[in-house]
């Protein structure tokens, strides 16, 4: 991008700089990038990624300056992108960047076609009344019963992860939080129904695989194409993930959304990235120049196909022979409608999701009851989201 960019403005340099990463962990280069801004040598364009809760940070320490002004003055039309990825981009009212990496979230299921035949279970038209929650319960367990003949599962989900736990309470026209993100909510009505769903799956029926059950040398992605899940909790990325341990195509697949909310959305929570402009830089049109060149279509098909991260951020893309699998195509219906997450109002989502694990995972693989376990979790989101504002 970088040499597509200068060849049209040779006028302009662009110096990469790239961030060392501990261990390949993102969230290590934004520490760096913070004391890079305060020394003065942080570079003109970043990304403060809102899924991993940075932006909003980066934003109230001005470190990055928002976008609006730019936008407005050169009509520049947001309407390219998919409308939640703008909004992802917003924050207590103005615009701070341009999106970057992007996906729905996990919002729907893959599923073997074979073992489903196999256990007698179909799954209804995604369009029709008859897909609902409970149907999905019984087709779970109906899996699950059959595939216990060969030690294998019936589902596999994302549980307790932050995002898992959304999709599920969203699923059941609730949250985790409260709107005003200042409430954690799983012990109320609609999330509980939720959680209570999850955990019978897990406890009562014992058809769901996680880490009290699970081989510890295996992925969960591997053992469904291993056909030792039958049904795996995935959004549109868990599509190409499958499809590269799939090389000889001998798993047999389909995709299906979750069944719609009362409201007529499908549960989501949307992932993704942004591109952020340095709120002290010396060169920020030309870097706004660059900026519109790395998130143009050539951008975004450019990150997809050569750096293999999902920039699922424009309709204009979905065309490409890159996106044709059908199983990736049904995901598409959720781009334009994806949930948003609530971000907690005192900023310590880094402090929240680790509680997802250490509170969720004792309840899911039944360690501990389904009230208790619950009352636990859901007063130690509280505990953190109690604390003052960062």
């Amino acid at each position: 991008m970088i040499k597509t960019f200068t060849e049209k403005n040779p006028n302009i340099k662009v110096e990469y700089r790239p961030i060392a990463l501990d261990n390949g962990n993102q969230q290590s280069a934004y520490p760096k990038m913070l004391a890079a801004a305060q020394a003065g040598t942080l570079g003109d364009l970043h990304a403060w990624d809102p899924s991993h809760w940075q932006m909003y940070q980066a934003a109230k320490r001005k470190v990055i300056a928002p976008v609006d002004e730019l936008i407005a003055r050169d009509k520049y039309d947001l309407g390219q992108f998919y409308k939640p990825f703008i909004d992802y981009q917003k924050w207590q009212g103005k615009t701070w960047g341009l999106p970057s990496w992007g996906w729905t979230g996990q919002d729907g299921f893959l599923y073997n076609t074979q073992i489903l035949e196999a256990a007698g279970a179909t799954m209804p038209d995604p369009k029709s009344p008859d897909w609902t929650m409970a149907k999905l319960y019984e087709i779970a367990v109906k899996v699950g019963k059959y595939m216990e003949k060969s030690q294998g599962f019936g589902l596999w989900t994302t549980l307790p992860s932050s995002t898992g736990t959304t999709a599920l309470t969203r699923a059941f026209n609730s949250d985790k939080f409260s709107e005003d993100g200042k409430k954690a909510i799983l012990t109320e009505a609609g999330a509980k129904e939720g959680m209570r769903w999850m955990y019978d799956l897990a406890n009562k029926e014992k058809v769901v695989a996680h880490a009290g059950n699970m081989p510890k040398d295996i992925s969960a992605d591997q053992m469904f194409v291993n056909g030792q899940i039958g049904i795996t909790h995935q959004g549109s990325l868990g599509v190409f993930n499958i499809n590269k341990l799939n090389k000889d195509g001998s798993l047999k697949f389909k995709s299906i959304l979750f069944p719609k909310r009362k409201d007529g959305k499908r549960p989501s929570e949307l992932r993704g990235g942004t591109w952020n402009l340095n709120a002290a830089s010396k060169a920020t049109d030309q870097t706004w120049e660059f900026l519109k060149h790395i998130v143009s279509k050539e951008g975004a098909l450019t990150f997809n196909t050569m750096s293999g991260n999902q920039a699922n951020v424009r309709p204009d893309i979905m065309k490409d022979d890159y996106f044709k699998d059908p199983n990736f195509q049904l995901y598409l219906e959720n781009f334009e409608t994806a949930m948003v997450h609530i971000i907690p109002a005192n900023l310590r989502g880094l402090e929240l999701d680790p509680v997802f694990g250490e509170k969720g995972n004792p309840w899911y693989v039944g360690q501990v009851g389904f009230e208790d376990g619950l009352k636990s979790w859901n007063d130690e989101l509280q505990r953190i989201l109690d604390l003052p504002e960062m």
